[in-house]
């Protein structure tokens, strides 16, 4: 029989190395898992100078939203819903506050960068996240092009005047689509400032050193990198510990018109009613009932201001070789008469709802904006000969009460678009 090892023998030190050897190589597995959960659970974004919140026109006002002001909105959830209509959409939001897919500050090699820029008809309302005009344009134009959803829902066009200056300036694209929808023409009288070419060297000066602080921080250890911000207070970004947001909350809120102890409005459809009080429903669209029709027949040649936003983006896109794209999107009353009765529960006089899609005092808009456009020289396209054709086949392209475009309008939509870029 062979003798058993002693302490200190060779066989007993083999095993102490063994097993001091397995402790390493657990703990190195250990650390290393840590780390790339808390990477995958706690990013730290490119720029916090470029986020969604400095474009949402309830940023400043909303009560909900002012915590999030200094974070911006990152990785978050937001739910639409028209009950009537009969859909309710989460949109998730990247890490630059947009909704879709995540993506880089700078372009994928190899792949034409397009931006489409707008509000809630550009960001999808009433569809899911693949039905949207600049998801659908991506898939029309190929693996090409890469297509960045920019759109803000309720942004109006001094904010998205603002977003395009800064999104064609920081993701260099080649190409940047603008999505008017017909309630975006009507600016406001104050006019976004042209930026110098000092403001946008000073602009990207501050978003480089803000990306290279960032680069800094991510070189830590996460777990470091998140303990620090806690201490200091600073924003914690996670994929996936986010509440959900209601855009439209439900009465008592403040953000919803409608108050607990108020009576039921005359001439609306209690079930209307009911859905808005109930965050369920746009409460607002009572109000774009009653200001839309003189707001599509407005002369906009009386009112330079919509021109002034538009050579703002021309001359920014122009000094950085970006071709400058313009999409109308009409008023959904305005391309069949379909949509004349909803708006009548929404209170809008049944002689106006009816004239919308046959007098052509309200099909201005676009022939005046292809006037701007013109002098200008902005490639356009007007989408309302394609929307009514599709109405006219008995393919409703709105929602009735939303007044959104329905999955099958985006559809429509981008093929205009696309039939403009790569014709």
């Amino acid at each position: 029989m062979s003798e058993p090892s002693r302490p200190g023998s060779p066989g007993r030190k083999i095993s102490n190395r063994r097993r001091h050897l397995f402790v390493m190589v657990l703990l190195v597995a250990i650390l290393v898992f840590q780390e790339v959960a808390f990477r995958l659970v706690f990013p730290i974004p490119e720029t916090t100078r470029f986020n969604r919140i400095r474009y949402q026109l309830l940023a400043e006002t909303d009560p909900r939203f002012q915590p999030l002001m200094k974070r911006g909105l990152v990785y978050d959830k937001i739910r639409f819903e028209s009950s009537p209509d009969g859909w309710s959409h989460l949109h998730n939001l990247n890490r630059f506050g947009f909704r879709e897919r995540d993506f880089a500050i700078t372009p994928s090699p190899g792949r034409k960068r397009l931006l489409v820029v707008g509000d809630s008809v550009t960001e999808g309302q009433g569809a899911a996240a693949s039905q949207t005009i600049p998801a659908q344009l991506g898939t029309l134009l190929g693996n090409g092009y890469e297509v960045l959803n920019l759109g803000v829902v309720a942004a109006t066009l001094d904010k998205v005047v603002q977003l395009s200056c800064d999104s064609t300036a920081l993701l260099t694209p080649q190409t940047l689509v603008l999505v008017l929808n017909a309630n975006d023409t009507v600016a406001p009288l104050d006019q976004y400032k042209t930026p110098s070419i000092t403001e946008l060297r000073v602009m990207l000066a501050k978003i480089v050193q803000d990306e290279a602080d960032n680069k800094a921080e991510s070189r830590l250890p996460r777990f470091l990198a998140v303990v620090q911000r806690l201490v200091n207070q600073g924003p914690v970004y996670s994929r996936f510990f986010t509440k959900t947001i209601r855009y439209f909350a439900p009465t008592p809120d403040s953000t919803n018109p409608f108050k607990p102890d108020s009576p039921p409005l005359p001439g609306l459809k209690p079930e209307l009613e009911n859905a808005m009080r109930a965050g369920q429903l746009n409460p607002w669209l009572i109000q774009q009932s009653e200001l839309m029709p003189n707001m599509i027949r407005t002369d906009l040649t009386l009112r330079r201001s919509l021109e002034s936003h538009l050579r703002v983006i021309q001359q920014m896109c122009q000094s950085l070789n970006v071709k400058f794209v313009l999409a109308y999107v009409p008023f959904h009353g305005t391309v069949h008469p379909r949509y004349a009765q909803p708006l009548m529960d929404l209170k809008m006089p049944e002689s106006i709802a009816r004239s919308l899609c046959t007098d052509p005092e309200y099909k201005m808009q676009a022939i005046q904006i292809k006037a701007m456009c013109d002098r200008l020289n902005i490639p356009f396209v007007d989408t309302t000969p394609a929307l009514v054709a599709e109405e006219a086949k008995g393919q409703p392209q709105f929602w009735a009460y939303d007044s959104h475009p329905r999955p099958e309008g985006y559809s429509t939509i981008a093929k205009q678009i696309a039939g403009l870029i790569a014709p």
